[in-house]
């Protein structure tokens, strides 16, 4: 992964109300352990990536929205490779730490702002 890498996001139709992008896409939950899980664009296209996360994995998903590296690390988080199972080598985190829920919901709004200039990578 490099700067321009882009981390691809999996968007739960929750999150996605009236066809519009919430930062809760961006918001790392408390079973995540302050990592927020993406898939990294450089092993793996947002349609491949969307069908990995629907039809093989069995989750839902309302399209692939994304951020690059480099955004990440302007709005002072890191992100990195992690390749979980063999059958998952394209994924990748977030790390947004042990921050109050406060700053992870105003570094999620960040996020999901580059993630909207972007538009949207995949819809089913």
């Amino acid at each position: 992964m490099n700067g321009q890498t882009l981390l691809l996001r999996q968007v739960h139709p929750n999150f996605l109300p009236e066809g519009i992008l919430s930062s809760q896409a961006f918001y790392p939950f408390p079973k995540d352990h302050g990592r927020l899980s993406v898939y990294d664009g450089d092993q793996i296209s947002a349609e491949a990536s969307y069908c990995h996360y629907t039809d093989d994995l069995g989750n839902p998903s309302a399209g692939v929205w994304g951020v690059k590296c480099d955004e990440v690390t302007h709005a002072g988080l890191a992100s990195q490779p992690d390749p979980i199972i063999p059958a998952s080598p394209a994924h990748a985190y977030i790390n947004f730490g042990q921050r109050a829920d406060k700053e992870c919901r105003k570094l999620a709004k960040k996020l999901k702002e580059f993630a909207i200039a972007r538009g949207c990578l995949h819809t089913p």
